[in-house]
C-alpha cells in the first residue's frame, strides 16, 4: 500500500451542456473561471510535488520512478484552450516527473476539437486520446443530450488522425432508450471501420439527480429490457474479437498493444494521484476525494487549503476486498500471489466461503493462481463484487 504513484489523473469538471446521463463532475456555463481553475491545479500539483517533500530536486522527464500515465478527464478537458492544458501538464512533468515512454492520455468531445488544437495538444505531449463519440446515430445522439453530431465525430477522429495521435480511443454507449440490437450492430460496424485502437462500451445505467431519471419517473422513456442489453453485449463482444479486439475488461476492448495503462493502475488497484475538483488519490492506503465544485476548488487551493472534502485510510482487509473487486473486472483475473504481496493477507484464505461458492455457481474460475470471472460470471458482475465487499 505504499507504493509510489505511477500514474496521475487531472479532472477538468467542465462542459457544453450537461448530458441526460451523466451524474460525474461536470458544469456547463463557467467559461470565465477556466484560467483561474488551471492555475489552481498547478498550485495543486506542485505542493503534490514528491521533489519539495523529499528534499530532492524535482523529478525531470524520463527518470525512472516518473509516471507512467497521466490522464486528463472530465468534464470535457478540451473545453480549456491548448495553452492551459499544456501549461497544467508541464507542471504534472516538472513537479512528479514523467517517464520518456509514458501514455499521456486527454479527453475530448466531438465539436470542442480541431486539427489545430489536436496538433497543439500532440506537440505539447499528449499521445493518446480518448474521443466521446457515444453514437454515431443523430437521433440518439440527441436523445442523450449530447451536442455533436455523427458527421462532427467523424471528423474529429480524422483531424486526431491528421493532428499525428496514434493511439486514438472511442467510447460508445449501449441501451439507449428505443435502441435495437440492429441500430446498435451499425454503431459497431462504424467504429469498427474507423478501427481506433481503443474502443469502450458502457452500458446506460440511469442515475439519480439525472436527466434521465427525471423523464423515466415521468414515464417519458423505459428502459431497456434485460435480453437486449445482454444480445447487445454479447453482439459487440463477438463483433470486436472478429475485428482483432482483445476484450480485457468488461467495458475495453483494445488491439494488441493498446490496452489502457491509466485505467489498468484502476483495476489493480494501485496508488494514484487525482488533481481537480472531484479527483480522488489513492496514496499510502489512503482515499482521498476533493470538493466537486470548481469554484469551491478554486478558493480552497488558492488559500492554502487542501482542498480534500473526505478521505478513507483502507486496512489489509478492505484494501484486499477491493484488490479483488477491481481485479476481477479484468478478464485474466487477480493474480492472488501479487494480491496477497500488496496487502499482506492470504485471499484464498480470507474470502474462502466465497470462492467456493461463486466457483459451484460457474461464475468464477481458478487457473494459474489467477482468479478470473467466467462468461456467465462476466455477465453477472455486480452477483460477484458484491462476495468481497
Amino acid at each position: 500500500m505504499n507504493k509510489r504513484p505511477r500514474a496521475a489523473y487531472i479532472h477538468i469538471p467542465f462542459c457544453v451542456s450537461k448530458c441526460w446521463y451523466c451524474d460525474f463532475s461536470s458544469y456547463p456555463g463557467l467559461e470565465p473561471i477556466f484560467e483561474d481553475y488551471a492555475r489552481a491545479l498547478i498550485s495543486e500539483i506542485e505542493r503534490a510535488g514528491y521533489g519539495a517533500r523529499s528534499g530532492r530536486s524535482p523529478s525531470r522527464p524520463g527518470v525512472d520512478d516518473g509516471l507512467d500515465s497521466v490522464y486528463f478527464g472530465g468534464g470535457t478537458p478540451t473545453m480549456l484552450s491548448a495553452s492551459e492544458l499544456s501549461r497544467v501538464l508541464s507542471a504534472i512533468s516538472c513537479n512528479l516527473g514523467v517517464r520518456d515512454n509514458a501514455e499521456i492520455t486527454i479527453e475530448a468531445n466531438p465539436g470542442t476539437v480541431d486539427e489545430a488544437k489536436l496538433r497543439e495538444l500532440r506537440e505539447a505531449g499528449f499521445n493518446r486520446l480518448s474521443l466521446g463519440v457515444q453514437s454515431f446515430d443523430d437521433e440518439f445522439l440527441r436523445s442523450i443530450g449530447r451536442v455533436h453530431t455523427r458527421t462532427q465525430a467523424l471528423d474529429a477522429y480524422d483531424a486526431a488522425r491528421s493532428a499525428g495521435f496514434t493511439n486514438v480511443g472511442i467510447d460508445l454507449i449501449f441501451a439507449l432508450p428505443g435502441q435495437t440490437v440492429a441500430h446498435w450492430s451499425r454503431t459497431l460496424d462504424t467504429a469498427i471501420e474507423l478501427s481506433p485502437e481503443h474502443i469502450s462500451l458502457y452500458e446506460l445505467s440511469i442515475e439519480e439527480g439525472t436527466r434521465f431519471a427525471e423523464l423515466c419517473a415521468e414515464g417519458t422513456i423505459e428502459p431497456i429490457d434485460e435480453d437486449a442489453r445482454v444480445a447487445m453485449y454479447e453482439l459487440a463482444i463477438a463483433k470486436l474479437a472478429s475485428a482483432g479486439y482483445e476484450h480485457y475488461e468488461v467495458s475495453n476492448f483494445a488491439l494488441p498493444g493498446f490496452r489502457s495503462r491509466h485505467n489498468t493502475v484502476y483495476w489493480l488497484n494501485e496508488p494514484h494521484y487525482g488533481f481537480g475538483a472531484g479527483a480522488t488519490s489513492y496514496i499510502g492506503g489512503t482515499r482521498a476525494s476533493r470538493v466537486t465544485d470548481p469554484r469551491q476548488y478554486i478558493a480552497a487551493v488558492s488559500s492554502g487549503a487542501d482542498a480534500i472534502e473526505s478521505s478513507e485510510t483502507l486496512d489489509a482487509r478492505a484494501h484486499l476486498g477491493e484488490t479483488m473487486i477491481m481485479g476481477l473486472r479484468m478478464l485474466e483475473g487477480v493474480d492472488l500471489a501479487r494480491a496477497q504481496r500488496d496487502t499482506g493477507l492470504d485471499p484464498a484464505r480470507e474470502f474462502a466461503p466465497q470462492i467456493a461458492m461463486l466457483t459451484k455457481r460457474g461464475l468464477v474460475e481458478l487457473i494459474d493462481g489467477r482468479l478470473r470471472v467466467t462468461h456467465t460470471g462476466l455477465l453477472l458482475l455486480n452477483d460477484v463484487s458484491r462476495e468481497f465487499v
